[in-house]
């Protein structure tokens, strides 16, 4: 279902897209580039790949790195414009990352 929104806000812009700021809308949203989402999905593909034989890990780190260079920016925004999350609640979703990689590793 198509959306209209009256005020749309760019928050931070880079090459491969924005956070934005919609009206109406809780907190920052991340707004890709289609070029940006097809190199994702290429590195996906890849690490998909890699992820059958196990011995051969670079996509799959490079796919963390752009999830994780993403997950930055959009928490820096989110920060800068929105606030900071509590301190508990950051704490408290840093040790659950920490045990669903831990499992995945464990994996390994």
């Amino acid at each position: 279902m198509l959306k209209q929104y009256e005020e749309l806000s760019v928050l931070e812009q880079g090459d491969d897209g924005a956070i934005i700021s919609v009206r109406g809308q809780d907190g920052p949203s991340a707004l890709l580039t289609g070029s940006y989402l097809l190199h994702l999905e290429r590195v996906l593909y890849e690490a998909e790949a890699e992820l059958v034989v196990v011995q051969h890990k670079p996509a799959l780190r490079l796919l963390c790195s752009e999830v994780g260079t993403l997950l930055a920016a959009y928490n820096e925004s989110r920060n800068k414009y929105y606030g900071a999350p509590s301190a508990e609640k950051s704490l408290a979703a840093a040790l659950k990352e920490l045990d669903e990689l831990r499992r995945q590793l464990d994996k390994f």
